[in-house]
């Protein structure tokens, strides 16, 4: 499990990094920012987010088979071959990292858990064919930080969203846009809507507008 804490000042250079290239989220044409429903049910304003966990259970199953669909829980082929488990847990991280963290003169400190069920990308055979789905696919728990009692879930959240094949795959690759960063864009997508406060005071206080 793989566990961080990041400070406003992150968030911030995240964001003015953000400034000469407008919204992160342009790659992710078929995958819009409305698309992605929130499932917290308890309001969320007064949480700052003190830490998040990420959970990348090594029941889960992986394949390396180079098939249009290969049956298993992870499929993840933009990295060299290696511990498939530790590369999703790093893609999770380093995509919400910059999103999730701490708000000043919150009330109530949380921990943010995910534990992944299912994170299926695409196999090279697929990728260059006909395309298919990302499947990212997660448990959310949200507790309090101090007494450790759940305020939200665990909640199913499914991300899944339309993979890039063939032609449209060599061109988006051609303009840097990999499997990784529209996963990315997803994540940080779903984080926006699922913990709004946080991100748009950030952003508001970066003096960025979409």
């Amino acid at each position: 499990m793989n566990r961080f804490f990041t400070t406003p000042a992150l968030i911030i250079a995240a964001a003015l990094g953000l400034s000469a290239c407008g919204t992160p989220f342009d790659v992710s044409r078929n995958a819009s920012f409305n698309s992605v429903a929130p499932v917290i049910d308890v309001q969320t304003q007064d949480w700052s987010i003190s830490a998040v966990e990420i959970d990348v259970p090594r029941s889960l199953s992986v394949s390396e088979a180079n098939s249009i669909k290969p049956s298993a829980d992870i499929v993840w082929r933009e990295d060299a071959p290696g511990d498939r488990y530790a590369q999703v847990e790093e893609i999770l991280t380093s995509a919400l990292a910059p999103v999730m963290q701490p708000r000043a003169g919150a009330a109530t400190p949380v921990i943010v858990s995910l534990q992944v069920t299912r994170f299926h990308a695409l196999s090279e055979r697929a990728r260059y064919t006909i395309g298919g789905e990302h499947e990212i696919e997660f448990v959310l728990t949200v507790r309090h930080a101090e007494t450790g009692a759940i305020l939200s879930g665990p909640r199913d959240v499914d991300l899944t969203f339309r993979a890039y094949g063939g032609s449209q795959a060599l061109a988006a690759e051609a303009q840097g846009i990999t499997q990784r960063v529209r996963i990315t864009e997803r994540l940080q997508e779903w984080a926006r809507v699922e913990f709004p406060a946080p991100y748009a005071e950030v952003i508001a206080g970066a003096g960025l507008s979409n």
